[in-house]
């Protein structure tokens, strides 16, 4: 502990940036003695948090993923659409809407972390109810499956992209520079 706290201190002396203790926190596995938490909250000044932590709006947790941690981000995208009335658009502004906005609010957390199958699904169930509407609260008839809705023109699709193809990309990406770039 003694060690990174004298690396956070030349960081500090070096950068003239100020790590604010009051806003930054540990974690630690279930498993560990009151006495060892006190020690490091003695040594670092942080505070202890339970997990998950989010930290640049991505959930840092300890142990299995769980979809409960994804909740901001799918509670993100509902929100967006609680202030579009879908009434007053047409298919054509939905499908603008549904591509530069909703599809670009997970992009940062697909980027870096691996959410789980179950959330991406959600995610894409929330975005084809918006695409085909509701009436008082129920669903309406979907005409296409999400998978014909993601098609090219081309092909009969409106050119939507699968968020579950997005995150694949981004993760072969993220293997490419990995195996590409070399680390200093």
């Amino acid at each position: 502990m003694k060690l990174i706290m004298s690396t956070l201190e030349v960081y500090e002396h070096v950068s003239d940036q100020l790590i604010n203790k009051e806003k930054s926190h540990f974690i630690v596995p279930t498993n560990t003695t009151q006495d060892i938490i006190d020690k490091i909250q003695k040594v670092t000044g942080f505070s202890l948090k339970d997990s998950p932590i989010t930290y640049l709006g991505c959930p840092l947790y300890i142990g299995r993923q769980r979809i409960l941690y994804y909740s901001q981000l799918v509670e993100k995208v509902s929100k967006k659409f609680c202030g579009w009335q879908d009434r007053l658009l047409s298919y054509a502004g939905k499908i603008i809407l549904i591509k530069h906005t909703l599809q670009s609010i997970p992009i940062h957390i697909m980027a870096a972390i691996s959410p789980p199958s179950t959330t991406i699904k959600y995610i894409e169930t929330i975005i084809a109810d918006f695409f085909w509407g509701r009436e008082q609260d129920k669903r309406k008839y979907h005409w296409a499956s999400l998978e014909t809705m993601c098609l090219p023109y081309a092909d009969g699709g409106v050119g939507i992209r699968r968020l579950i193809d997005i995150f694949t990309s981004l993760q072969y990406k993220l293997w490419w520079n990995f195996r590409i770039k070399n680390s200093p």
